[in-house]
């Protein structure tokens, strides 16, 4: 069931990335580098003050719930510290932006960039609302209810956008499509939870949840920061047409990014699940089994993206973007390595070592921070730097990942003795060897039509998959595991089942 819930979470994100990728063509052939720069560069800048919305509650609620606390308590405090904190947010947003424009006077390059975070913000503070219910279900482990509302989102999202493009109606009104879906989103989250118990904030639970949040906190802090300052310093110290060229490429990434969210959705509360029953030896098996299916599934797909990333960007990005080819390479690269490590790092929250995540994140981010102030700007305070822009950015994030994802794999083997799964090796040969065939076949073509990207994807997945099993990696065992997580007509039945079973007392 748990790998049911996985796939059909990853296939409800990676059709709604693929819509994403409807109206990412439309905007950025119909209105260039700047408007997805004005916009990415607005979503930045938000979002580096998105951890007031949160401090650490969300991952607080998510243990607590699945640790089987009172369900209504938990969702009385949760929803009240969420709601208070969210207003906070918002105050500090347009407090910074005050200060900035007002005294400085040099945060904005055009009035349409500050009308554009303005919008920008009040579909933060909707999300963030909608936050409250995406937490408990996942929580909860509801996967269908957390993500059918957001494919509702993401569709009217996607018409919005592609109607303002066509119609050239401006970077102003693109923002007001992102709004109009959030609040639908809002709207169904709400509609799901109707009949969810929800008792009086509990002081108790307060506590209980601070003690969890502190240390998640401080984490929260340091990645929002880290993932989003690239952009903030590449408009800063490039142009908005540079921000445009990172965060296109950042964009198809996401695609990989999202197969890492659909597993931690449920390898958290799971790992959380099974440390309250002590036990050890189902965390390692959960550890050593999610590593290899994650990264059978990563390797294909990056060194796929790494062989065709300059004619991926001409496809979906247009000519004006090939400058965010060699950016997406090495975000490939990223993906991969946090993703494979996801595992891990899940272990630390899972079995209550949250100081210790927060001490690891912390030397992550703040190593990405320092990267970031060392690769991007041509100089800073006088000193000459790299001057590297969107590229020096995904080096920052790549270096200090792969850093990352060695320290949290020690601490787990030294917390719960989970070792790496050794045969990984043989993805990395079977990938490799998959990107050289495709290569040649197709190193005579200029520009790669979509069907016939989409025949070399098949294809690379024959070769991948062959090369597995020839390595004796890949048997039929994984064969049927994963046609029966595929399964469209078992997926729908237990999304339909989900939705219909209301609120639920038994998780187990």
């Amino acid at each position: 069931m748990i790998a049911q819930k996985v796939t059909f979470a990853f296939v409800n994100r990676l059709f709604i990335n693929a819509l994403g990728f409807v109206s990412l063509f439309f905007v950025a052939h119909y209105m260039g580098p700047e408007t997805v720069g004005i916009i990415s560069f607005a979503l930045a800048y938000v979002g580096i003050f998105q951890n007031f919305s949160d401090f650490g509650f969300g991952s607080a609620h998510i243990k607590r719930v699945s640790e089987g606390k009172d369900f209504g308590k938990c969702n009385g405090t949760y929803f009240f510290v969420k709601t208070v904190l969210t207003v906070v947010f918002a105050v500090v947003v347009l407090a910074t932006i005050f200060i900035t424009k007002c005294v400085q006077q040099s945060s904005f390059i055009s009035r349409e960039h500050e009308i554009v975070l303005y919008i920008v913000l009040l579909s933060a503070v909707i999300g963030n609302l909608s936050m409250i219910f995406i937490i408990t279900f996942g929580a909860r482990k509801e996967i269908a209810k957390q993500q059918i509302p957001l494919l509702a989102e993401k569709i009217v999202a996607v018409t919005g956008k592609v109607i303002v493009a066509l119609v050239g109606l401006g970077v102003i009104f693109l923002a007001g499509a992102t709004l109009v879906s959030s609040i639908i989103a809002l709207a169904c989250f709400i509609w799901l939870f109707r009949d969810y118990p929800i008792k009086r904030p509990d002081k108790g639970y307060f506590k209980s949840y601070v003690t969890f949040a502190l240390p998640v906190m401080f984490i929260g802090f340091l990645s929002n920061i880290a993932y989003n300052l690239d952009k903030v310093m590449i408009q800063f110290f490039g142009t908005t047409t540079d921000v445009g060229y990172y965060s296109a490429a950042q964009r198809i990434s996401l695609v990989l990014v999202f197969i890492t969210t659909a597993s931690t959705t449920l390898i958290f509360p799971t790992i959380s699940t099974y440390y309250s029953e002590n036990r050890i030896g189902a965390i390692r098996s959960l550890t050593k089994q999610a590593e290899r299916y994650l990264s059978m599934v990563f390797f294909p797909a990056v060194a796929f993206i790494l062989t065709f990333s300059r004619h991926i960007c001409l496809i979906l990005l247009g000519t004006e973007f090939i400058a965010s080819a060699p950016i997406l390479a090495i975000l490939a690269f990223v993906a991969l390595i946090n993703g494979t490590t996801q595992p891990y790092t899940q272990q630390m929250g899972g079995t209550n070592r949250i100081m210790l995540a927060a001490k690891l994140s912390s030397i992550v981010f703040g190593l990405n921070i320092l990267l970031n102030i060392l690769f991007i700007p041509q100089q800073f305070l006088g000193i000459k730097l790299f001057g590297m822009g969107g590229i020096g950015a995904a080096l920052a994030t790549l270096i200090s990942m792969s850093i990352g994802a060695l320290l949290f794999r020690y601490y787990a083997y030294r917390i719960t003795a989970s070792k790496p799964y050794t045969r990984t090796f043989l993805h990395l040969v079977s990938a490799v060897f998959m990107s050289i065939v495709l290569y040649y076949i197709s190193a005579s073509m200029y520009a790669v039509p979509v069907h016939y990207l989409m025949l070399f994807a098949l294809l690379g997945i024959v070769i991948y998959v062959l090369t597995l099993a020839a390595l004796r990696e890949f048997s039929a065992k994984d064969l049927h595991f994963f046609i029966k997580i595929l399964n469209p007509v078992q997926l729908k039945k237990y999304a339909v089942n989900e939705i219909k079973s209301g609120f639920v007392q038994n998780l187990h």
